[in-house]
């Protein structure tokens, strides 16, 4: 895969996840899924991999 593709991949990536986020804030909010239905882990995995997925971008963009 050429760089150009896989950075373009990891920011649609990084809007999935994002859509996620948004969506199962949500699901809260709205009482779709009650707090003990939400897993409090979920948020935190988000945010890592999010930053996993920016580091990665970074690293592909800024490499030589």
């Amino acid at each position: 895969m050429h760089e150009e593709q896989l950075t373009t991949f990891l920011c649609i990536a990084k809007g999935s996840l994002m859509e996620t986020e948004t969506f199962f804030m949500l699901a809260v909010r709205l009482n779709y899924l009650n707090p003990e239905q939400a897993n409090p882990t979920t948020l935190s995995q988000i945010t890592e991999i999010t930053k996993m997925l920016t580091s990665l971008r970074y690293r592909i963009l800024n490499t030589p």
